[in-house]
C-alpha cells in the first residue's frame, strides 16, 4: 500500500509530499527501495533530481557495510533504469567492493546475495553470477561455525537466486542460476527443492533448443507456470506463437488477466519482426488466429489477421471472425467484416451463410480490423 501511495503522490508531482512521508520510515533499505521506484517514474526534472538526491542519501545512513552494499546496489540499479548507466555502474562497482568487505562470512554471504539481486536487475548477468558463487562460498565457511544460522540463510538465498531468474532473459544465464540454487539447496539436504529447481532447468534447456512440442505437452499437463517459463526462454522465430498458444490456453481456461499481456507481448513482439525483416511465418499465425475466432475472441483473432499480407491467409481468418461475431449475435458487425473479405469466393460463401447478400455493398465508415485499411 505505502508504494502505492508514493507512486500515486509522484505521478500527481507531489513529490514533496512523499518525501514527508517517506522520511519517517526508519529503515534505510526499504526507504532506498521506494526511493527507487519513485525516480523510475518521475517525469518531472526537479522532481527527479529531488528523488536521486535523496536516494542518493541513504547510502550515508548505513551503520555497517553489509547495509551500505545493499544500498549501495539499489541507487545503482534504480539509475541505470532511468538512463543514467555510467553513474548506476559506479554504485554497483562500489556495492560489490563495499560487500566483498563484510567481514563475519554470514553477513557478507547476505551482503553479496542482496547486490545480485540488483546486478541481475540491472542486465548484469555475469557479474550477479559472481555474486552469488561468492555468497555460496561465503556460506560454507558460515556453516562450519555456526551451522543453525547458516542453514536457513541458505534456503533464503537459494530462493532469492531463484527469484532473481525472473529477471534474467538470457537462458544460458538461467540455467546457471538454477543450477547454482540446486546446488545450494542440496548443500543443505534438501532434496525436493533442489529436484524442482532441476527441472525448471531442463524445461529452460527445451525453451532454448526451440521445442515447442514440449510446451504444448506442458498445457496438456496443465503446467502452465512452466509453459510460461518455457515461452520466455525461446528463440526469437518461435516465441511468439509460444505466448499465443499459452495465451490461447489461458483464455480458453477464463484466465484473461493472465493471457491478455502474453497476447499483447507476441503480437508486439510479430510487429517488430515484419517491420524489422518483412515477413513473419504467416501460415502459423493464421491458425491460431482461427482458434481465437472460434474460442469466441474474434477481436484478437482481428488484431492477428491485421498481420497478414497473404490474401488466401487474411480472407480464411476474416471469414472465422465474422461468423463468431455473427454467432455472438452482432450480425450487423459480421456481415460488415465479410464483406470486406478480398477473396470473392469466401466472401459469397460466408455472406450466405450468415444471411447476408453477397452483392450488398459494406456499410461506410465501420472500423472493421484496426489499423488495416479496406482492401
Amino acid at each position: 500500500m505505502i508504494v502505492d501511495s508514493m507512486v500515486e503522490y509522484v505521478r500527481r508531482g507531489r513529490v514533496d509530499v512523499a518525501l514527508r512521508y517517506l522520511r519517517e520510515e526508519e529503515d534505510p533499505i526499504i526507504r532506498a527501495e521506494l526511493l527507487s521506484e519513485m525516480l523510475k517514474l518521475a517525469e518531472r526534472v526537479e522532481d527527479y533530481l529531488t528523488i536521486k538526491k535523496e536516494l542518493i542519501e541513504t547510502a550515508n545512513s548505513a551503520d555497517e557495510k553489509k547495509e551500505r552494499a545493499l544500498l549501495l546496489s539499489i541507487i545503482g540499479e534504480a539509475l541505470i533504469s532511468a538512463g543514467e548507466e555510467t553513474e548506476g555502474v559506479k554504485f554497483l562497482k562500489e556495492a560489490t567492493k563495499t560487500a566483498q568487505r563484510v567481514p563475519t562470512p554470514l553477513w557478507r554471504a547476505e551482503a553479496l546475495t542482496g547486490v545480485g539481486i540488483n546486478l541481475t536487475k540491472a542486465g548484469f548477468y555475469e557479474d550477479a553470477y559472481d555474486m552469488f558463487v561468492k555468497a555460496f562460498e561465503a556460506l560454507i565457511t558460515a556453516k562450519e561455525n555456526e551451522t543453525r544460522k547458516a542453514i536457513p540463510l541458505a534456503s533464503r538465498i537459494a530462493e532469492s537466486i531463484v527469484k532473481s531468474a525472473e529477471f534474467v532473459s538470457d537462458g544460458h544465464w538461467a540455467i546457471l542460476f538454477f543450477r547454482l540454487a540446486a546446488e545450494i539447496y542440496d548443500f543443505i539436504d534438501l532434496r525436493f527443492p533442489a529436484a524442482s529447481i532441476r527441472a525448471k532447468e531442463k524445461i529452460v534447456e527445451r525453451a532454448i533448443d526451440g521445442d515447442i512440442a514440449c510446451l504444448r505437452r506442458l498445457l496438456a499437463e496443465n503446467q502452465v507456470d512452466d509453459a510460461i517459463l518455457l515461452t520466455r526462454y525461446l528463440p526469437l522465430e518461435y516465441r511468439p506463437l509460444g505466448l499465443l498458444e499459452v495465451a490461447f490456453w489461458l483464455y480458453s481456461t477464463d484466465h484473461p488477466e493472465l493471457a491478455k499481456p502474453l497476447f499483447d507481448e507476441a503480437h508486439e513482439i510479430l510487429r517488430r519482426i515484419k517491420s524489422e525483416k518483412g515477413t513473419i511465418n504467416e501460415l502459423e499465425i493464421s491458425s491460431i488466429a482461427i482458434d481465437f475466432a472460434k474460442l469466441g475472441k474474434p477481436e484478437l483473432a482481428s488484431k492477428l489477421a491485421d498481420l497478414l499480407d497473404r490474401e488466401d491467409l487474411f480472407s480464411e481468418v476474416l471469414s472465422r471472425v465474422a461468423v463468431a461475431h455473427y454467432l455472438s449475435g452482432d450480425e450487423f458487425l459480421a456481415r460488415a467484416i465479410a464483406h470486406t473479405i478480398p477473396d470473392e469466393s469466401i466472401k459469397r460463401k460466408i455472406l450466405q451463410q450468415i444471411g447476408g447478400e453477397a452483392h450488398v455493398g459494406y456499410e461506410q465508415g465501420l472500423p472493421v480490423v484496426s489499423g488495416r485499411e479496406k482492401r
